[in-house]
């Protein structure tokens, strides 16, 4: 079954039939089209055709007539189906899932690239040099000056430089045992595991509750915070303090 398009002399020739042609022509299944662009059955023409009268004038057939013009019908594409409820539960499953996954992923390479960060950062710049070599030469210079009243130069010189080597090792020993304790405060930091607690959501004046439900008292400033993050990080360190020493003012005040 071949499909046309119907065109202004479809239209024209079905308009010049009678009410009985016209039924002869649509079977009850079917209807005749009634604007353009409408499909119509190839074998409708045939039959329309031979329905229309010929005139003399006329050195074609009314089929030849009817079919100028014409083109096979394309019937538009389906409607897109709807996606069903599970399809989109499913979606947004996977989704929440995939965004947990990237912000776990971010969170890890922020932490790595800050413990690389430390690990990679040079103890020994040109500032603590020029620091130490000025405290050397400055120290020599200062006993070489006060002792200006010494008749023994040589002795003033060995003083000063007496002075001077005494003043560079205990700068280095300072500076060695800040290092130590820096990276002993950094294995202790490393070692310790991050905490976070869920203390409830700050809903208005509605009850804050936990994660299981019981009621929680809060202060207002606390509520803003959905989460007590503390232990690894930037400033991991000084959150655990601050939280260890309201932890022993709050035992003692109970």
């Amino acid at each position: 079954m071949v499909l046309l398009q119907t065109t202004d002399r479809i239209l024209s020739a079905i308009g010049t039939l009678s009410p009985d042609e016209r039924s002869s022509l649509a079977p009850s299944d079917t209807s005749l089209p009634t604007t353009c662009d409408q499909p119509i059955e190839h074998k409708t023409l045939i039959a329309l055709s031979r329905l229309l009268p010929r005139t003399q004038a006329q050195t074609l057939s009314p089929l030849n007539v009817l079919l100028r013009g014409a083109h096979v019908y394309i019937p538009p594409p389906p409607p897109k189906p709807q996606p069903s409820p599970e399809y989109v539960a499913l979606m947004e499953r996977l989704r929440r899932e995939q965004e947990q996954r990237e912000y776990r992923s971010l969170v890890s390479k922020r932490e790595s690239a800050d413990l690389a960060s430390d690990d990679d950062q040079d103890d020994i710049s040109p500032s603590l040099v020029l620091n130490i070599l000025l405290s050397i030469v400055l120290c020599a210079m200062a006993v070489f000056q006060l002792t200006r009243w010494w008749s023994n130069d040589g002795v003033r010189v060995l003083l000063s430089l007496g002075t001077g080597i005494v003043v560079g090792v205990a700068e280095v020993v300072v500076y060695m045992a800040y290092l130590r304790k820096v990276g002993t405060s950094k294995q202790k930091e490393r070692s310790r595991v991050e905490k976070k607690v869920v203390i409830g959501e700050y809903k208005g004046e509605q009850e804050i509750t936990d994660a299981q439900g019981r009621p929680v008292s809060i202060d207002a400033a606390t509520a803003m915070e959905k989460e007590e993050i503390w232990g690894r990080g930037i400033n991991g360190g000084m959150r655990r303090r601050v939280r260890e020493k309201w932890e022993r003012e709050q035992e003692k005040a109970s």
